[in-house]
């Protein structure tokens, strides 16, 4: 019990983002789908990470720092915190994914994601999702491997550095995999549940919140922008009296560049993003609320969406 509560208070960051996902997801596809995406994202997570420290599959080879983790929570010679990131890692990333492949309803600042259910367990969202969680990791393990200067900690290392920023390319494929087995496994349990509650005429009745289109996209660059803060002060506001000259200028220059670097993979996105809820051919139409309805049906945001149609016809005629 020690080692679970040094776990989470040590790693604040980790039990923010994870109440983020708890409250995101339970908007977005209810309680149970929420309680059985936290346990299968972080088995499918746990059993990843160990087969890399033992086999080199799915990441490659790395290798954690026990005498760095001898306080934490560790399943199988993984740290607890870790695999629990890939939870709301890869819920972000599919979140976010939906974002782009839907319309947008929008009344003022309203603003309400179209999600159909098919849509919803494409192939192409699980695609999406889990390349969204491989480019959260672009700009996340680059910084992680520098814990020894954040309060991270310098808790694993690569046997043979990679080429990006001493990063492996069978990580970022080993994120991938890993990001699509979580969204596929949970796009399969979708289907069933909403089966069952067709043949029981019990369908899925979510909590209406203003605005609740919005979250997805800030949640993920939420995430993006903790990262580049962290990666920013190793750049700029780092204290390198216990390094040599030389050792200064390397660390000062390699970081300034994994800032600027990882700043120019996400904003191309950010500006996407922007572009996709502003479009005036991204609203939905009346067929496609109609068939999201069916699928999502919210009697209170039905109201709330009448009533801005009805606000809007009479300033027109005004």
């Amino acid at each position: 019990m020690s080692e679970l509560l040094y776990s989470l208070f040590t790693r604040p960051y980790v039990v923010l983002f994870l109440l983020a996902f708890l409250a995101l997801s339970w908007l977005e596809q209810g309680k149970l789908r929420t309680l059985i995406w936290l346990v299968s994202g972080y088995l499918v997570a746990l059993i990843a990470e160990w087969g890399s420290i033992n086999h080199g599959i799915p990441f490659g080879y790395y290798a954690y720092h026990y005498d760095v983790l001898e306080q934490d929570l560790l399943i199988l010679g993984v740290p607890f915190f870790d695999s629990l990131s890939f939870v709301f890692l890869s819920y972000a990333s599919f979140s976010f994914a939906q974002f782009f492949l839907s319309t947008h309803w929008r009344s003022g600042f309203n603003v309400q994601r179209v999600t159909l259910r098919a849509t919803r367990n494409s192939r192409l969202a699980g695609f999406m999702g889990a390349f969204f969680m491989m480019v959260l990791d672009w700009i996340t393990d680059p910084v992680a491997h520098l814990g020894k200067h954040w309060f991270l900690g310098e808790i694993y290392h690569y046997p043979e550095a990679g080429w990006h920023f001493d990063v492996t390319f069978a990580n970022y494929i080993g994120w991938f995999i890993v990001g699509w087995v979580i969204i596929f496994i949970n796009q399969q349990v979708d289907k069933l549940l909403s089966q069952r509650e067709m043949s029981r005429d019990r369908l899925l009745q979510l909590v209406y919140l203003p605005g609740k289109g919005l979250l997805a996209p800030l949640f993920w660059f939420g995430i993006a922008a903790f990262v580049l803060a962290i990666t920013a002060w190793l750049g700029w506001g780092y204290d390198l009296a216990q390094m040599s000259n030389e050792q200064q200028e390397y660390f000062s220059a390699e970081t300034r560049k994994l800032f600027m670097a990882s700043a120019f993979i996400i904003a191309p996105i950010a500006l996407l993003a922007c572009v996709h809820l502003l479009r005036h051919e991204n609203q939905p139409s009346p067929e496609q609320c109609l068939a999201w309805f069916k699928d999502y049906p919210d009697p209170l945001l039905q109201q709330h969406m009448i009533a801005a149609c009805k606000q809007s016809v009479l300033e027109k005629r005004m």
